[in-house]
């Protein structure tokens, strides 16, 4: 039986009494000779018994160094428990990057210990639009479905429509158009009276202010009711009314003196409108501005014969025997005088 050491010693060992090693007492037996006297001569080899210190096991293995007895081989369930250990952190790195590699597809993923990265985006949804956005009376849709809010994702607002300016109200009874009774007429030393140019207004009977004006008052003078008489000499005046806040009309006067009618521009009339020293027309050019307009009497001056009248166009207007002019349709045509040998001219014009 192996001796324990008294105190003293260096640590509580025990000392063996059959190989001489020293050994803990925390080992039951010596764990060099497994407690066993060495073999005798003439025992049998593999019986466990041991001759010297630390010889080679009965297994033709190295014997364990000072202190061992618990290096042998690892049990089967020390195997199981490593594989199955290796078994699960395989699984648990596979779950790992199954989770992350959706990540990475859809676009970078910023890591804490590399700032460089970008983070990775995703779309920002569209947001759906806002009932009676476009039209402030709309209801809203309460089956329309909310839009999620993304954190960080910017919205664009819609245009606020801009409201169209309000009409200023017209008063009742004030006139927003106007037009003249006659656009062109002729006064002469033989048809003198003054003419007055009447206005009608749109709508029907609304009012309105009108002011007018002369372009020459030498040949034509017009006063504050439309009435224009003829000045003391030969020429073409302009006579325009004015309505303020919208807009003007103009009337063409053609004033001659000792039966000498002016030249009419634009006019379309094949006669020159003279007339001989001794013989004169009354008219030389005159204008009917509607069918309504009265009828116009034809005179020659200068002579006590009948003339014969004619007329170049009957559709625009027509003559009778004795001179009487009357409107038939627009445009412009000539009447012929034809007395004591010698022709004499007039245009009419037709002009609605």
């Amino acid at each position: 039986m192996a001796a324990r050491r008294g105190p003293g010693t260096r640590a509580e060992t025990i000392h063996c009494e059959y190989c001489g090693e020293d050994y803990a007492v925390t080992y039951r037996r010596c764990p060099f000779c497994d407690g066993r006297p060495p073999a005798e001569d003439g025992e049998a080899a593999g019986t466990g018994r041991r001759f010297g210190r630390r010889l080679a096991g009965d297994s033709g293995q190295e014997g364990n160094t000072r202190g061992g007895g618990y290096g042998g081989a690892p049990s089967p369930l020390r195997i199981i428990g490593t594989v199955l250990s290796l078994a699960l952190i395989v699984a648990a790195v596979c779950i790992v990057i199954s989770i992350i590699k959706p990540l990475i597809d859809k676009g970078s993923v910023s890591l804490p210990d590399n700032p460089d990265k970008t983070t990775a985006t995703q779309p920002t949804p569209t947001p759906a639009p806002t009932p009676g956005a476009d039209d402030p009376t709309a209801a809203p849709n309460p089956d329309a479905a909310a839009t999620p809010m993304v954190p960080g994702a910017s919205i664009t607002l819609p245009p606020i429509p801009t409201p169209a300016p309000t009409p200023t109200p017209v008063p009742a009874g004030t006139a927003i158009g106007f037009s003249l009774n006659k656009t062109d007429f002729t006064i002469n030393d033989n048809y003198p009276d003054p003419v007055t140019l009447r206005a009608t207004f749109v709508p029907a009977g609304a009012t309105g202010a009108l002011a007018w004006s002369s372009s020459n008052t030498e040949v034509a003078t017009v006063d504050a009711n439309g009435k224009v008489t003829r000045g003391n000499k030969s020429g073409t005046a302009t006579i325009t009314a004015t309505l303020e806040g919208v807009g003007s009309q103009t009337c063409t006067v053609r004033c001659t003196f000792g039966g000498s009618a002016p030249s009419s521009s634009g006019s379309s009339g094949s006669g020159s409108g003279s007339s001989s020293a001794s013989l004169s027309l009354n008219h030389t050019d005159f204008t009917f501005s509607s069918m309504e307009d009265a009828s116009v009497p034809m005179r020659v001056k200068g002579t006590s014969s009948t003339p014969t009248w004619s007329i170049g166009n009957s559709s625009v207007a027509t003559i009778s025997g004795d001179g009487v002019v009357r409107p038939a349709g627009k445009g412009t045509t000539t009447i012929t005088c034809t007395v004591d040998g010698q022709t004499l001219e007039c245009i009419v014009r037709c002009s609605w």
